[in-house]
Parts: C-alpha cells; structure tokens; sequence
C-alpha cells in the first residue's frame, strides 16, 4: 500500500512539474508578444532567443522570432526583413515537420507549421510577392489547421489561422468563386470572423491579433453606422496605453469612420509615444493620418506639412499616389499651382498595373489630367462638400452640393463626367444624410449619363442604390441593382467594389 502511495504521490508532483513549466512558458512568450504590441522589438528578440536556449525543443521560441520579422517587413516592404522572415519561417517549417515525423500527433508541431504557412501567405500576399507560392501556403496552413481542429477542437489558437483564410477567400471576387468550389475550398466572411472571434476568447496567444484582424474585417458601410470596428480598437489602446502602433491604427479607424477630430488627437500621441522600434513607421503612419485629416476638415494650409513629412519616409515599395496627389491639390487649393504641378508630377506609374494599383492607377489618372488642367471652382466646391460629408458634417455638404446647381457650376462644365461626380457625390451625401428619396434620384440619374471617364461611377451607383433599397425593405429591387453591377467590366475600382459587395452581403 505504501509503494503505490509514494508511486502516487511521485506521478503527482511529476505532473505538477510539468504543469508549472508549461505555464512558466507560456508566461515568457506572452512577455515576448507584449514586448511586440509596445514596438520594442530588440527585447523581444532577445526574449524568444533566450527562449529557445533555454527550450531547444520548443518550437513556439523559433516561430515568434520570426513573428518580429513579419511585423517588420508587413508596413516597411523592405526586401531584407522580408527575406530575413521567409529564412525564419522556412526553419520553423523544418523544424516543425522534423518533430511531426518522430511524433504525427504532435498537435504543437502541426500547429505552428500551419499557421506559419498561413502568415506566409498572408505576408506574400500583402507584399505583392509570388500569387502562386501565396495560395500554395495558404492552401497548406488552410488544409494543415483544418485537420488540427477535427482533431483537436479546443485547440484555441488555430481558429485565426483558420479563420483569417476563409476571410481572405470571401473577399475573392463572386465571379472567381466557382474556381475556389472547383478546388474545394469555401470562402466565408462571416464563418472566418466567427472563428477569428473564437481565438480572440478562448485563444492563448492569438487573443490580440485576431482582435486587429476582426477590427479591420468589421469595417462596414459608413451609413451603417456599425461601431464595431472601432470598439476593438479602443480595447487596443487600453490593453495597450504605450503602444504607439495601437494609437495609429485607432487613429486610422477613427478616421475611416469620419471621427475627423479624434482622429487627429490619437496620431499626435502616437508621435508622442513613438520611442522604441520602428520610429520611422510610426512617424510616416501619423503623418498620413493627420495630413489625410487636416485635409478632410479642408484645411488644406495645414494639411501640407504632415503629408510632406510623410513623403520624405515614403520607400521605393510603398503605394503612395493618394497622397502624393492629395499634397498637389491642397498646394493648388493654398494658390500655389507651381508646388501643386510638382507633386502630381511625382505621381507614379510604378504598380499601376499590379494586384493592389487599384489606388494608384486611379490617381496617376487624375494626375495627369490636374497637370494639364487647373482645379476651377467647381473641383474646389467638390473637394469642399466630399470632406465635409467624410468629417460627418452632412448638413454642412448638402448646403455646398444644392449650392452648384443654384450657382450654375452644371451649366458651365456642362459634361457628362462632371454631372456623373457632382450626382454620385450628391447622393452619397444624402444617403449619409438619411434622406432616401432625394439619394435615389441623384443615383438614377447617374444611370442616364455616358461619361468618358469617370465610367466607374456608374457601377458604383447601382451598388448605393442596392443599398439603399435594403435597408428600406425592398430586397428584390436591391437584388435587381447588385446584379446590375456585373454588365460593367474594367473599371476604376472593380476590386475594391467587389470586397466591398462581399463584405456588404455578411451583415
């Protein structure tokens, strides 16, 4: 009785010992990842090396290292940390599967081999890099996390990797959607937020990133008026006060959202806090937020310095049209056409034609129509009535749009283009507005108009219109104005409007 006693008691505190390590394991890395949330890259490098010292066999030390190399190269492009990370990630993948083929049901191993399939991808395709190798590692982190799950269902942290998948593939424009049945894959918005929500819950290492995940994929429709989004990221900054990438994510949802003057408080603390790792970053990010925001409350004097700052960090990778041009137009605004000419001359061509130009080629566009032809009065009373309805000052921009007609601006730039963007903004405005009837009418007659290049927003007209008719209850008129979208083939913003449609439709 005595020897199975003690045998007792000895596999008691064997498992106790056990136990403690794991969580004193498990605490270090979620130092490490707090050390990441705060920028301070160096000791949280320093952390998981020491880790892995300390944990040889422990694969969980080698992927977060290779985290802080993902992070780095995600915003900066840089070809070097890039490659830096791909060369972490490939020994992590190694590493993994050498533990996979003593062990097949090392659940930590087919973990973390998965999920690093799946930030690869994720990394490839936000950097423009190889579509075909993207796909084979998301179909590798997609086939290898879904297997974990089936085996393993509390396996918490694996519904991100699993869930940031299905959300990318929803976004897959509904006229490929054949092809990714044809492979036998499913893309689903709202399954992939319902597991992303999970792993935010019930995760141990994934609760913070898939909060940054579910705040960008909660984005809705600004008449929506779905503060989701921005809730998470208010969580963001609590969670994490001194984090000044934090702040300027607040800041950007903020601005998405038209909290124009919040916006503008949270990227001046973000410069504040900007001490630790990728200052560089933090200072390019504000900049862009309060230029954009200066802009948006169309002081456009003030607006000029924050987006020049922010063209001195630009990098050779980095999709900067929107705000090269916008730094043209408020110079001109300010009266000064010659540093207006400069900037839109430095508009580039560069990835016009890559997956993510969609930005840049509209822009390099408009460009090059502003260099050869001034802004006039009615592009300023545009300009002037759009920031106003993006700032959510809708009384204030339906006052400047009635005012173009009565001013006579229709009759003396009498095309169909300037009609086309003077109805579409109208009705935007409207719509934002809440006054249905007079929306519906701007978008129609949007419908009657044949632009000669402004041919996009007439696609985009029926999609408001859609959206209109939904939320007033009349689905089948709605369902007659989505399908109308897809007569139209090649126009400015095509991807950006099918992401939109696909978002739209999981409410």
């Amino acid at each position: 009785m005595t020897k199975y006693f003690f045998t007792i008691i000895s596999f008691l505190l064997l498992f106790s010992t056990a136990v403690k390590a794991d969580a004193q394991a498990d605490a270090q890395i979620l130092e490490g990842l707090n050390l990441i949330y705060n920028l301070k890259f160096d000791e949280a490098e320093s952390l998981f090396k020491s880790f892995q010292k300390s944990n040889p066999d422990d694969l969980k030390g080698f992927f977060y290292e290779s985290l802080i190399y993902f992070y780095k190269a995600l915003p900066s492009r840089d070809e070097n940390l890039y490659n830096k990370y791909i060369d972490l990630s490939e020994k992590v993948i190694q590493k993994a599967e050498d533990k996979i083929d003593r062990n097949e049901n090392d659940i930590d191993a087919i973990y973390y081999k998965g999920l690093t399939h799946s930030y690869v991808s994720l990394l490839m395709l936000s950097l423009n890099k190889s579509l075909l190798k993207a796909a084979s590692n998301g179909n590798d982190g997609y086939r290898i996390l879904t297997s974990l799950i089936d085996k393993n269902p509390e396996y918490y942290d694996a519904y991100m990797g699993l869930g940031l998948y299905k959300v990318a593939l929803g976004f897959v424009p509904e006229k490929f959607r054949w092809l990714l049945s044809l492979i036998g894959f499913d893309g689903n918005i709202k399954d992939g937020v319902r597991l992303l929500n999970i792993s935010k819950e019930k995760g141990k290492f994934t609760k913070i990133d898939s909060k940054v995940f579910l705040s960008i994929f909660s984005l809705r429709e600004k008449e929506d008026a779905d503060l989701t989004a921005l809730k998470f990221s208010e969580e963001l900054i609590t969670e994490y006060p001194e984090s000044p990438v934090f702040r300027v994510f607040h800041s950007s949802i903020l601005l998405q959202y038209g909290f124009t003057e919040k916006a503008i408080e949270s990227a001046y603390l973000s410069l504040e806090l900007n001490r630790e790792s990728f200052k560089e970053e933090i200072i390019k990010s504000s900049n862009a937020v309060l230029g954009t925001a200066y802009f948006r409350l169309n002081e456009f004097a003030k607006c000029i310095p924050y987006l020049e700052t922010y063209m001195k960090y630009v990098n050779p990778e980095d999709r900067y049209n929107v705000y090269q041009f916008t730094l043209g137009v408020a110079y001109e605004l300010t009266g000064n056409r010659s540093s207006a000419i400069d900037n839109y001359s430095k508009v580039r061509n560069d990835f016009i034609d890559e997956r993510d130009g969609e930005l840049d080629k509209f822009f390099y566009r408009y460009s090059r129509e502003k260099i050869k032809q001034p802004l006039n009065k009615f592009d300023s009373l545009l300009i002037a009535g759009m920031n106003l309805r993006e700032s959510l000052k809708f009384e204030e921009a339906v006052k400047v749009y009635e005012g173009i007609p009565a001013g006579g601006y229709l009759e003396k730039y009498n095309t169909d283009d300037y009609k086309l963007k003077y109805y579409f903004d109208s009705g935007l405005t409207y719509s934002y507005a809440g006054d249905n009837e007079k929306a519906i009418a701007d978008f129609n007659r949007c419908l009657k108009l044949n632009p000669e290049t402004e041919t996009w927003l007439i696609p985009h007209s029926y999609f408001e219109l859609g959206k209109i008719y939904n939320r007033t209850g009349n689905k089948s008129k709605a369902d007659e104005m989505f399908s109308m979208i897809y007569e139209y083939d090649n126009f400015d913003f095509e991807s950006f409007l099918d992401m939109r449609i696909a978002n739209y439709k999981t409410k």
